[in-house]
């Protein structure tokens, strides 16, 4: 099964810094046990990443987002779908 994206994107919000950075959640099906590539179609490389796998968990972050992908291992058994809340 091919991976899945959707994206939610929520909004902006002001950092300490005080400029604004993009926020949102990506929800993604059809992965695998092992490494995973996901593409995540934004504009901008994420500074932040926080998995939220479905019941099984077992996630883990293969390498550090590109321009154009999430990086994400599933380990045996684990779940299979999620989300993905990012930052820019």
């Amino acid at each position: 099964m091919p991976i899945g994206v959707t994206n939610r994107g929520i909004g902006r919000r002001v950092s300490m810094a005080a400029d604004e950075r993009r926020y949102g959640s990506l929800t993604v099906t059809g992965l695998a046990a092992g490494a995973n590539t996901i593409p995540h179609g934004l504009p901008f490389i994420p500074s932040r990443l926080s998995f939220r796998p479905s019941a099984l968990g077992l996630w883990g972050e293969t390498a550090a987002p590109d321009a154009t992908n999430i990086y994400v291992t599933v380990g045996t058994g684990g779940a299979l779908s999620g989300a993905i809340d990012y930052e820019e």
